[in-house]
């Protein structure tokens, strides 16, 4: 056997003696390669997908380079994916293939072409599938997937109609080829309109059906009103590639961002999203915010999530999206995504880092994690691309610039445990702490008395008991992602007299830490209010609300209360002074997101509320 197949066929299978590194993070270059879209976990190291010159790359588990091989077209170049995030797919024999294409330098003349590869990713086809000569680069194919029958679907956008005719002002269409596993093209298929850009980023089969995800400029069913800027796409067809169904998703008045990844979940539904315009900023900056949509199979939506917020400090925006996302062994979704700040004077990015956000099946926050390269501050930081390795934990990539690199453009490679910790600086400061921030001062025998806290871990759900009795259950990140989880611990005194009450956090894995407060309790008569911070004189609903928040409050009011709106980095957004025992809060220009309302008279009372 060839030595150089031999040692490969080492790295695809595993080796007894090797074994994945827990931690890694790297930067480099193969194959004048920055820009990693595909990871193919080994047993020994990593299988790398490049985005130039078309190159692929064997790495150990320390990201050091074992081989590489470029399938190029000189002179023209070429390149898989368009940077689609894990554009190499395997096949179910035990081949791998890729859709990419082909350009001169000028991008006058492009063409597409279907790729497949052995298992020791020599060439066994090459196929050019689809040229155009005039259209400045409108025709690529920028993923692929392999449908039930083990046929190829290649998808990007095309510039021409279905008889060869291009579109006016190089519009382009959401492109479709399905392929035999020669290369022949089965069906060729266009979607969009005549009037505007649409494509396709990826897709998925669900059943008898293709969905396909992307973004439009023109909402698919042609010249729907209010939808002439970019929004995620979806269509749905048969697997004959006709179309059945297509909705564009995305703020009514804003561009938002294209859609980029998809999971199928049960129920027949499917996740995708990437992120949401939310405001313009006075600058001119579009303010979004990393956004997840959930679809049925009919494409109406099921559910909607937004997290972290988008905010301006000073002379500085920041800015959050997912880029990717992948299911995990226990059903949890765990998305890739991209923190940047940004510049208002100089219209130019200060720093950027990468995230990973992970929720349980039930949709509620378990962690959130930030990286950067060695712990440092780069200029813009690119993740891409993530995978779950076989010890539990994540591989993920892209590519990062700044100019204190040779090149300052360069490839990207994180692994990471389980809870997403890189051995650097993600989970630096996720030690489990508790702190009580505000207690009654005195509360009454066998009646709920409320203690305010705030506790910070590795990982929800949380835990937390009030001497030993369990007072919260399953306790988990609110959609803001705050260091700190800020929250209200009911607590039943039984005993007269001054008690120590002790306030406990438990994780998921045995560790806890806890605060401690004294309390006095005493024999409370009719109508007496022994507590100082009682809550439950107040109520608020609906909760969630979307357009109006009732506060309403069960006792006599003697001096005007003030009810406080703010959000959760502590900043006033609504404030109303009444004497009134129910109020009704005009809610409806907040953004979804999780707010606090304090309500202060006779009497001092935090709660909390999710604006949908």
């Amino acid at each position: 056997m060839n030595k150089f197949v031999t040692i490969l066929i080492l790295f695809l299978l595993g080796n007894s003696t090797i074994a994945q590194q827990p931690y890694l993070n790297k930067t480099f270059v193969f194959d004048s390669n920055n820009y990693i879209h595909t990871i193919i976990p080994t047993d020994s190291g990593y299988i790398l997908g490049g985005w130039y010159r078309n190159a692929i790359t064997l790495v150990d588990s320390t990201a050091n380079e074992k081989w590489t091989k470029s399938y190029s077209f000189s002179p023209l170049s070429s390149w898989i994916g368009d940077g689609s995030p894990n554009a190499i797919h395997k096949t179910g024999s035990g081949n791998y293939i890729a859709g990419g294409t082909i350009q001169n330098g000028i991008a006058t003349i492009n063409k597409v072409y279907l790729i497949k590869y052995s298992n020791t990713f020599d060439t066994i086809l090459t196929k050019i599938l689809l040229t155009d000569i005039t259209c400045d680069g409108c025709l690529h194919v920028k993923n692929s997937f392999i449908n039930s029958l083990g046929e190829y679907i290649l998808i990007g956008t095309d510039s021409k109609d279905s008889i060869g005719n291009y579109f006016q002002n190089k519009y382009e269409n959401g492109l479709l080829l399905k392929l035999d596993t020669n290369g022949t093209t089965i069906n060729h298929k266009l979607y969009g309109s005549t009037v505007d850009h649409d494509w396709f980023n990826s897709g998925l089969q669900m059943g008898n059906n293709y969905y396909l995800f992307g973004g439009t400029y023109s909402y698919a069913s042609g010249g729907v009103v209010g939808f002439d800027r970019l929004d995620g796409w979806v269509v749905k067809t048969d697997l004959q590639g006709n179309e059945i169904l297509s909705a564009a998703f995305g703020n009514p008045v804003l561009s938002d961002r294209e859609f980029t990844y998809a999971l199928m979940l049960p129920n027949n539904r499917i996740i995708t999203g990437r992120d949401k315009g939310i405001a313009i900023h006075s600058s001119g900056f579009r303010m979004y915010q990393p956004w997840a949509i959930i679809l049925n199979n009919d494409l109406s939506v099921f559910k909607e999530f937004y997290f972290k917020n988008t905010f301006s400090s000073g002379d500085t925006l920041f800015n959050s999206n997912f880029e990717q996302a992948i299911m995990n062994e226990d059903s949890s979704i765990s998305f890739l995504g991209r923190n940047v700040a940004l510049s208002i004077t100089n219209m130019t990015i200060i720093f950027s880092n990468a995230f990973i956000l992970n929720i349980n099946r039930d949709y509620k926050v378990n962690y959130y994690r930030e990286f950067k390269h060695n712990g440092g501050d780069f200029t813009s930081i690119n993740p891409n691309v993530i995978t779950t390795t076989a010890d539990g934990g994540y591989i993920f990539g892209g590519y990062v610039y700044d100019n204190t690199l040779i090149p300052p453009q360069q490839s990207w490679l994180v692994k990471t445990d389980s809870l997403g910790c890189d051995g650097l600086q993600s989970c630096y400061d996720t030690a489990l702490v508790c702190e009580i921030l505000q207690a009654p001062d005195t509360a009454c025998k066998n009646d709920t008395a409320w203690l305010h806290i705030k506790f910070k871990g590795r990982s929800a759900p949380y835990y937390i008991y009030a001497n030993n009795t369990l007072a919260l259950d399953s306790v988990y990140y609110p959609y803001t992602l705050p260091l700190w989880i800020d929250t209200l611990v009911p607590y039943i005194p039984t005993t007269l007299g001054m008690q120590q009450v002790i306030i406990k956090v438990n994780d998921p894995w045995g560790w806890y830490n806890s605060d401690t407060v004294q309390i006095f309790v005493k024999n409370c008569g009719t109508g007496s209010i022994a507590e100082t911070w009682y809550p439950k004189k107040v109520e608020i609903y609906p909760n969630p609300a979307t357009n109006e928040l009732h506060v309403k409050i069960r006792t006599a009011i003697t001096t005007p209360v003030v009810i406080t709106i703010y959000d959760m980095q502590g900043k006033p957004v609504k404030q109303i002074t009444t004497k009134q025992n129910e109020s009704v809060i005009d809610i409806s220009e907040l953004e979804q997101g999780v707010y606090g309302v304090r309500i202060v008279g006779d009497f001092n009372v935090v709660e909390r509320f999710v604006k949908m």
